[in-house]
């Protein structure tokens, strides 16, 4: 081994020393979010849900009132139109309900000083589970 592969060897170990000194430093939290959990049991979560129930009733009862007296192509193309007005309209209230979820992590998220938010479902153990503290925002 040459003096310059001894000293890229000694930076590198010089680097990952300071790394890790300046990790071990401050605590870092890892927080745990159970989604389904929320979906479940958030009060605004099941608001979404009673607006998307009833965009699709409305959008149900548009294509019945449409389709009474029309052959069986047009009635197709009708059944594909409802149905791209309801993908619709449940994509813009899961995007609604989607920045509603990630407001109230954010304010746990800074509230319990959470360096990182993982997906309950990739955790084996471990990390604080901030679920119940995101629901509670979402009243």
């Amino acid at each position: 081994m040459t003096n310059k592969h001894i000293l890229r060897v000694g930076t590198l170990c010089l680097a990952l020393l300071v790394f890790c000194l300046s990790g071990c430093s401050s605590e870092k939290v890892v927080g745990v979010l159970d989604l389904q959990e929320i979906i479940e049991k958030a009060p605004i979560a099941q608001e979404f849900q009673n607006k998307l129930d009833a965009a699709g009733e409305e959008i149900e009862q548009k294509f019945a009132d449409d389709s009474s007296e029309i052959s069986e192509e047009e009635r197709m193309a009708l059944q594909q139109k409802a149905y791209q007005e309801y993908l619709a309209a449940k994509q813009q209230l899961e995007e609604e309900l989607n920045a509603e979820i990630e407001e109230a992590v954010a304010e746990v998220v800074k509230e319990k000083k959470v360096s990182v938010v993982i997906y309950k479902q990739a955790v084996r153990y471990g990390g604080l589970d901030i679920t119940e503290f995101v629901i509670e925002k979402l009243q």
